[in-house]
């Protein structure tokens, strides 16, 4: 086999015969033209192409390749104007950013840019579309133009987070309340929510709160009070009174969920609950043994079948008439409904007052040793006094054994 140096010396058609007939692929510069290199846009692949022409322009369009109008050159990483004359040498590279439109979806407000910025961050700034770090965009800043593009931008506002006892004020360009509250780096947890709620539009005013919500269970005691059962007993005196049987409480337990929403009770719901340990009731023996007596007062000896402590108050004309439907004269007595049902009509003694008969209510009386004395208007004497009143004889039918 012949050496290609020997044989170029004998003339280019020579060496252009033998490096066929050898299968070796002759490059175009050999030929009697330099050629450069070609890439369109961020493409891995070059293409060949000669330098035929003045301009760029014209150089691409001899090649096969006439550049579009706003199309972006660059020769060696260099911007050139495809229009004017240029000088390439051999292995230059040329790159060819095609014009792509793009259209812009800016809060609501649409515009189409056709560009041939490599990068949709520079393709808006070309434009004078500003961004904020708080806008939404729907595709990054970096990202490569190598087709027609839809760009969404969502510009922030001002809102105001009222949240774990803070206010946060930050800017969202987010259209739900979700989405604000995610950008703020703030989370709804388990039961959380916001005022208003997650998927609802940003509010007016800006303003969203998030209410932090717990559930708690709780087992809860609660002691049963006993109660009293009263019996009688022939052998006591009457007001004399003795224990047979000791009470004993009870125990009562609950499970109950408690919900707080920001620390603060606000609802509790008792889902079950039972008897731990039932009451038992005192047992209480009381006397109706009645024993007439006599005693000496300042109005003489009265006889009595019953003496009881009392605290008695005094009061005047109030305009109405008596329990018994009498209008108060100065001897009559008021006394709780309780013993009223049993002691309408019943005479006593009140020291200091003398005989009186229980004519009236007293509704302050109800369930203490209480009774109201009453004195007219013009003769009134304020009475706060602790006595012992003594029940007249004769004996009445029906008796009020435990008092008060």
């Amino acid at each position: 086999m012949l050496h290609p140096q020997i044989i170029i010396k004998r003339g280019l058609k020579t060496t252009i015969l033998l490096f066929l007939l050898l299968g070796f692929t002759l490059p175009l510069a050999a030929c009697g033209s330099q050629t450069a290199w070609l890439a369109f846009d961020d493409e891995s692949s070059l293409r060949q192409i000669s330098i035929q022409g003045k301009t760029l322009a014209e150089i691409l369009n001899n090649a096969g390749y006439a550049l579009g109008e706003g199309d972006r050159v660059m020769v060696n990483g260099v911007k050139t104007d495809a229009g004017s004359e240029i000088i390439l040498e051999a292995g230059d590279t040329i790159q060819v950013r095609r014009v792509y439109p793009i259209t812009v979806h800016d809060d609501g407000v649409n515009r189409t840019i056709l560009t041939s910025a490599r990068t949709v961050g520079q393709a808006l700034w070309e434009n004078q579309i500003m961004v904020s770090a708080s806008d939404f965009i729907s595709l990054p800043l970096e990202t490569v133009i190598d087709r027609a593009l839809e760009i969404e931008i969502q510009r922030s506002n001002l809102i105001t987070i009222q949240v774990d006892g803070k206010q946060i004020t930050s800017s969202a360009s987010a259209q739900t309340v979700g989405d604000a509250l995610a950008q703020a780096g703030i989370s709804l947890q388990n039961l959380d929510y916001s005022i208003p709620a997650e998927k609802e539009t940003l509010p007016t005013d800006g303003i969203i709160q998030v209410v932090r919500v717990s559930e708690e269970i709780q087992i809860i005691e609660e002691i049963i009070p006993y109660g009293t059962e009263y019996v009688a007993d022939a052998e006591m005196d009457l007001d004399q009174l003795k224990i047979i049987q000791a009470g004993q409480a009870g125990l009562s337990i609950a499970r109950v969920r408690i919900r707080t929403e920001n620390g603060e009770e606000i609802a509790r719901e008792t889902e079950e609950s039972w008897i731990a340990q039932s009451p038992v009731s005192q047992q209480t023996a009381y006397g109706t043994k009645i024993t007439i007596q006599t005693t000496s007062t300042a109005d003489g000896t009265i006889e009595y079948w019953r003496a009881v402590t009392v605290t008695a108050n005094s009061y005047h004309d109030t305009g109405y008439k008596t329990a018994s439907g009498k209008w108060p004269v100065y001897g009559m007595v008021a006394v709780s409904s309780d013993w009223y049902s049993y002691m309408k009509g019943t005479s006593i003694y009140v020291p200091g007052y003398g005989v009186a008969v229980v004519e009236d209510k007293c509704g302050a009386c109800a369930g203490n040793m209480l009774i109201d004395v009453f004195i007219p208007t013009d003769q009134y004497v304020g009475w706060h006094k602790t006595v012992t009143i003594y029940f007249l004889t004769p004996v009445p039918a029906s008796i009020k054994y435990v008092l008060p």
